[in-house]
């Protein structure tokens, strides 16, 4: 689901960089996707657009699942959602102190060190807050 930004020009442009520096600097990234709490494309890595928008809504639902199961597991909250299988894995974590509340949904194939992956996508949200925090 992409209309437009929530983000102006220049913040969407810093964030599209960030993706394309975290997929050029962390093995096994196959794709990307900085999404809106509602679902929202705001930028993509190696996904055309409906893909983006399609990785953006489901990394939504992942993110919206794992609030409702921290909650009722009575944890403060769920910072991250890890999905394996034998060819890969997707995280979505979510980006702090941003308006509007967004997330990073990764998807990476079995080259990937998960513990690395995490650590890169962590970076990428922190260095993410940074440039778009208001």
């Amino acid at each position: 689901m992409k209309s437009e930004s929530p983000l102006g020009k220049v913040a969407t442009s810093l964030a599209q960089k960030q993706l394309e520096k975290f997929g050029e600097t962390t093995k096994g990234v196959t794709s990307a996707v900085l999404l809106t709490s509602d679902g929202f494309e705001v930028a993509a890595l190696k996904l055309d657009k409906e893909s983006a928008s399609k990785l953006a809504a489901m990394g939504s639902s992942l993110a919206a699942i794992g609030s409702a199961i921290a909650k009722e597991a009575s944890l403060k909250e769920c910072s991250r959602l890890i999905v394996e299988s034998e060819q890969g894995v997707v995280a979505v974590m979510e980006v702090p102190n941003v308006s509007p509340p967004m997330s990073l949904a990764v998807v990476a194939n079995d080259a990937s060190i998960l513990g690395q992956l995490l650590w890169a996508a962590k970076n990428c949200c922190l260095s993410l807050e940074k440039q778009l925090k208001k």
